[in-house]
């Protein structure tokens, strides 16, 4: 027989071993909670942006595998459109035309244009069901080509960086300021609303 201090009856092994269960299911069920929250708090703080507050920093690659970084572009004199899209999305289809055209306009040859696309998204497929979408790299240039985007792609792989500016739907246009804070926000599109933001670049 073991000797008594490394004897364990098997009525307390089964407690301890309970125990264990019971604090490690503990463990997990607060893990999932802070998860859940933390998702919420990203999602919320887009939700929460007003004209005037200070715009989300981010990082993201462009299509063509450079960095980007908001807090290094951010200038005085030379505000930024992030133009949030998706290749599945039909008015964005619409949006685009538009955003090249204002763009055109030499009055506002200092504001510079940057596309985010926006992957991991639920939108219709072909057959119209609605489906988690991945927005392939070659999809991204196929689309570029075809509307004639002349302007940087953003890469916004898992919809991260569309949640902090609320970009909930597609498209959604921001204006940043010179000061680095919000100065105009645009859900949807309809005909009409590319010339209420023309209007707005020629005056900041």
């Amino acid at each position: 027989m073991q000797p008594d201090s490394y004897y364990l009856p098997q009525q307390y092994e089964q407690k301890v071993v309970s125990k264990f269960g019971v604090d490690l299911l503990r463990t997990k069920v607060w893990i999932l909670i802070i998860i859940f929250n933390i998702g919420i708090s990203v999602a919320q703080e887009g939700m929460d942006l007003r004209l005037g507050d200070p715009a989300p920093t981010f990082y993201l690659r462009s299509l063509e595998g450079e960095n980007f970084f908001l807090s290094k572009e951010i200038k005085a004199d030379s505000p930024i459109i992030l133009s949030f899209y998706a290749t599945w999305c039909i008015p964005c289809r619409k949006e685009i035309p538009a955003l090249e055209e204002i763009m055109k306009d030499p009055s506002i040859e200092s504001v510079r244009l940057y596309y985010v696309n926006v992957g991991g998204l639920i939108g219709a497929d072909e057959g119209g069901d609605l489906v988690k979408q991945r927005e392939e790299t070659d999809k991204v240039r196929r689309h570029r080509e075809r509307f004639k985007m002349t302007h940087p792609i953003l890469l916004d792989r898992y919809a991260l960086t569309a949640q902090k500016f609320g970009a909930d739907s597609l498209p959604t246009v921001v204006v940043i300021g010179g000061d680095g804070t919000i100065m105009y926000q645009h859900w949807g599109f309809e005909s009409g609303d590319e010339k209420k933001l023309h209007k707005i670049l020629k005056t900041i």
